[in-house]
């Protein structure tokens, strides 16, 4: 008998602040910017999946990224995929020093969002589908949309 999995869709927002955004050669993880926006992007994944495990299986994923007219330096979209896409995995390796983890994440209040123990899914490779868009916009204070599917 095959059990057929079912999809999972997940949806959240991140309000007043950009992605986290993954540059070659330097670890997000360990920057004190990115590490507060990584902070703030893995609480709201978090509480979407409500203790559910990870997604595992055919995963697709969109990003609105809102950004105010007079944002300074927003960054390059492709830059903000790869960090959103890093960032709902475990960190994949910390054995060289400039792929630490900042001390920020050892903080007790942020146990359950870790970059060794929370994962939305399981491994970014698992991404078939990615949708992405960047927008400047009559706002505020910039926010970003993501929603993601699988199984």
């Amino acid at each position: 008998m095959v059990i057929k999995m079912s999809n999972r869709k997940y949806e959240f927002k991140v309000k007043g602040i950009v992605p986290p955004r993954n540059v070659k050669g330097k670890s997000m993880w360990n920057i004190p910017t990115e590490v507060r926006r990584l902070i703030e992007f893995r609480k709201e994944a978090y509480a979407e999946l409500n203790g559910l495990s990870p997604l595992s299986e055919d995963i697709t994923l969109s990003i609105k990224i809102h950004l105010p007219r007079n944002y300074n330096k927003p960054g390059d979209l492709d830059n903000f995929i790869k960090g959103i896409c890093d960032g709902l995995s475990v960190i994949k390796s910390t054995e060289n020093p400039n792929y630490g983890i900042h001390p920020d994440f050892e903080n007790p209040v942020h146990a359950k969002i870790h970059p060794k123990s929370f994962a939305m899914i399981e491994d970014d490779e698992k991404i078939v589908k990615i949708t992405a868009t960047k927008t400047v916009e009559d706002i505020e204070k910039p926010f970003y949309e993501v929603v993601i599917e699988g199984k």
